[in-house]
């Protein structure tokens, strides 16, 4: 118990000085985008997790994590991103430092922001609007509306509320008098913005979109469609573009009320949409960010993982990433711009990713492992290596081991694949495998792990026999790693387990309370991934704790380091890349 308490205030105590340790440098791929804005070059996506990442013509900027919870609003001006999220806060965060601080006094989430004439417009949940100056954040009034307070938008000193009652009401900073309802959409108002010269409203909800006067609440336009709308936004100030349930981006003329072109704009529903100039970006359930110019025609695309990111491998330059995961795809990556290159249809979950020279190795949900072209992502060549599927793959001086969902272990001789030897562990399945220069190590997992030992095996590079078996873990055993004259593993107990390979011995053994995801060893650092989303990082081989860091909020895989930076792929769909300060 003494043990586990002095563990928890270590953990405590690094978590509190890991700002002084790490910083988010990246996130390339984006998932669950909740709120975006175009606005002067600059996409900025907000993400469920709290996360806003912001791309800058076409290629990745910045990215902060600023919120603990859903972002539901974004806004770009004068070089800040102002954020409005469930966790009550707005917040305002410099695109050029990244600092960033949260304006508090709402009591439930914050649906909605808007920034207009050197003030910040909060609408949130709790039935309140507030004003705040910007950029510093002083709180100017507020002011109840009794329901929830969906959407907000202003031009000058006019704003707009939108309700959870599907009533809009037009207010104005300079009358406090003025009040001028507006019975938009009884399903519920979706989205509230103003043209560009503040003279014209537009509102969607169910399946319509509304044009109001800004001065008389006059109704200009309606115009209804066959399913639901999702967002709105002016291009210029006679026309608006709104996006549907039925895949579509629309342009329509306000003055006229005619449908200027309608696009299948994505594969999915389109959920967001944003203008700018003679920009339009549209973002859809299909996870795709669709960069248009204003007549609808796509000028390029900005994508990632949709389901978890597993492994990932980097060029020897360290300009171009690859990753695979859950969504059967390996993308590659220009590191530097933060986009992807090439789109590989890998037809099977991807387990582990390799680069040698210019050819990616990837292992995947199959008997085979497929080998692609680094520069254009053509395939290779495809080889059958076994029966069932494979698990792992670990590549060292020119021979590649295998590990089988049918306990067997095999090596290969590389490029050729000429088969070394193979041997049935008489285990269920080999999660887990790494090599040097003298074994081959793996990990045993189990289709029910209940109740079972997690062995680990050491065997020996040149005959397949074996040398050492060690009682490792209980359950699965989820990563094994050489480092130097050592093993680690780590299990799904949450045990980090230590063994010198000169005596077969346990060295040392720590426990996290969570299951461990993948290992790492560099520099005479130790890094545990788990699949709570947590890293750890270690002395080694003392296994005294550094740092910890949340990475996100599901598991890490197989990550990587270059340099004086951490490549992390996640649960979420995204990789995140951190700055060693």
């Amino acid at each position: 118990m003494m043990k586990k308490l002095v563990f928890g205030i270590l953990v405590l105590a690094t978590v509190l000085l890991f700002s002084q340790t790490f910083r988010l440098e990246k996130i390339l791929g984006f998932s669950e985008v909740s709120a975006m804005t175009f606005e002067n070059g600059y996409l900025v996506l907000g993400t469920g997790n709290g996360e806003i990442v912001v791309y800058r013509d076409g290629s990745y900027y910045r990215a902060f994590k600023v919120h603990e919870n859903r972002v539901n609003s974004v806004v770009y001006s004068d070089g800040f991103v102002v954020s409005a999220s469930d966790d009550k806060t707005v917040g305002i965060t410099n695109i050029e430092t990244g600092e960033s601080h949260l304006l508090e006094g709402h009591m439930k989430g914050v649906s909605s922001v808007s920034v207009s004439n050197g003030k910040i417009f909060s609408a949130s949940f709790d039935g309140t609007v507030r004003i705040w100056s910007f950029p510093d954040g002083k709180e100017i009034s507020s002011q109840r509306f009794g329901p929830s307070v969906v959407q907000i938008a202003a031009s000058g000193n006019r704003y707009v509320v939108g309700l959870a009652n599907g009533l809009a009401v037009i207010r104005d900073l300079s009358n406090p008098s003025l009040s001028i309802p507006l019975k938009a959409h009884p399903e519920g108002i979706k989205k509230i913005v103003f043209s560009e010269n503040g003279k014209l409203i537009a509102t969607c909800g169910g399946n319509s979109v509304k044009v109001w006067g800004a001065s008389s609440g006059r109704l200009v336009l309606q115009k209804d469609h066959v399913i639901t709308v999702n967002d709105v936004d002016f291009l210029g100030n006679d026309m608006v573009v709104f996006v549907t349930d039925d895949y579509k981006a629309v342009i329509l003329n306000v003055e006229k009320g005619e449908t200027v072109k309608s696009v299948n704009a994505h594969n999915n529903f389109v959920l967001l949409v944003s203008s700018d100039d003679d920009t339009i970006v549209t973002y859809g359930m299909d996870g795709i960010v669709n960069v248009w110019n204003a007549q609808l025609e796509l000028k390029y695309s900005l994508f990632g993982h949709k389901l978890s990111v597993n492994a990932l491998a980097i060029s020897d330059d360290g300009k171009t990433l690859v990753s695979g995961g859950d969504d059967r795809e390996i993308l590659v990556w220009d590191v530097e711009k933060g986009r992807v290159t090439h789109r590989i249809k890998a037809l099977a979950s991807v387990r582990k990713l390799l680069i040698v020279e210019n050819t990616i190795i990837s292992c995947l949900d199959s008997n085979t492992i497929k080998m692609y072209s680094l520069e254009n992502g053509k395939l290779i060549k495809r080889v059958k290596v076994g029966t069932t599927s494979t698990m792992d793959v670990s590549l060292f001086d020119g021979k590649v081991a295998v590990g089988f969902y049918d306990g067997s272990v095999a090596l290969f001789d590389y490029p050729s694949f000429n088969e070394i030897w193979r041997k049935d562990t008489e285990h269920e399945i080999v999660q887990t495998i790494d090599m040097n220069e003298k074994f081959v190590a793996f990990g045993v997992s189990y289709s029910d792990p209940k109740g079972k030992t997690g062995y680990v095996e050491v065997l020996s590079k040149e005959t397949g026999e074996k040398v050492f078996s060690f009682d490792a873990h209980s359950g699965n055993v989820n990563a094994v790693k050489f480092a130097e004259d050592y093993l680690v593993s780590g299990g799904e107990d949450g045990k980090i387990v230590l063994w010198s390979l000169s005596t077969g011995s346990k060295v040392r053994e720590i426990s996290l309370g969570e299951a461990v995801s993948s290992l790492l060893f560099s520099e005479e650092n130790l890094f545990v991934g788990t699949w709570n989303g947590n890293l750890y990082v270690f002395d080694f081989p003392e296994l005294t704790l550094k740092t910890k860091l949340k990475v996100s909020d599901q598991k890490v895989g197989h990550f990587v380091k270059v340099g004086s930076q951490l490549l992390i792929p996640c649960g979420d769909g995204k990789i995140r890349i951190f700055e060693e300060k």
